[in-house]
């Protein structure tokens, strides 16, 4: 199975009844308003498709927070990830370089991504770099919370891996659904 690149669509943020000109420019103003251009934004329908993955976060005025592709939950694991199985046996999809593991794992640079896993609330971890958390420290950081025992509570000499039952292979990240900044890991029984 091979992927393309991931480049959303870009959509006018115009309706029929808008005050922009044909020409691009805005309608005349009120007096003390700033000048306001237009702006493409993807639409919000598109999805990522992955492969030869150039993921360099656009620089400019705060946005929201994106997953790289590599990392979002879509159905269809982005990489091919084992957890049984060390980082070195991560494979990666048709047209993804090796080093598409050390981009950022969000459009932004941030230090600290927070990350629980689906069907299990209370398991949850903080994957940091003081250089910006990349793809590859996720998954590190994931496959590393796996291995550990499970709390006394839970069970004796059982790990956390343990109870993804034959759901071993990572399919992605996406956001909680609680409403913190945090992403939710999903697992599946193939990749």
């Amino acid at each position: 199975m091979s992927y393309r690149s991931w480049t959303p669509a870009p959509y006018s943020v115009h309706a029929q009844a808008d005050p922009w000109t044909a020409s691009g420019s805005p309608a005349p103003m009120l007096p003390g308003a700033p000048p306001m251009n237009t702006v493409s934004l993807p639409h919000p329908n598109s999805s990522p498709r992955y492969g030869s993955v150039h993921y360099d976060p656009p620089t400019g005025a705060p946005r929201i927070l994106a997953l790289n592709p590599l990392l979002s939950y879509s159905g269809i694991p982005p990489i091919y990830f084992n957890v049984l199985q060390d980082v070195r046996s991560i494979r990666l999809r048709n047209g993804c370089s090796p080093s598409s593991l050390q981009q950022p794992a969000l459009n932004r640079p941030v230090m600290c991504l927070c990350i629980r896993f689906a069907g299990y609330p209370f398991w949850s971890i903080e994957v940091s770099n003081p250089h910006g958390v990349t793809v590859l420290d996720v998954l590190l950081r994931i496959r590393e919370a796996l291995l550990r025992g499970v709390s006394p509570q839970e069970a004796t000499g059982v790990k956390r891996i343990d109870f993804l039952g034959p759901n071993v292979f990572f399919a992605g990240l996406s956001p909680s659904m609680d409403g913190q900044n945090r992403w939710d890991a999903h697992f599946v029984p193939t990749a």
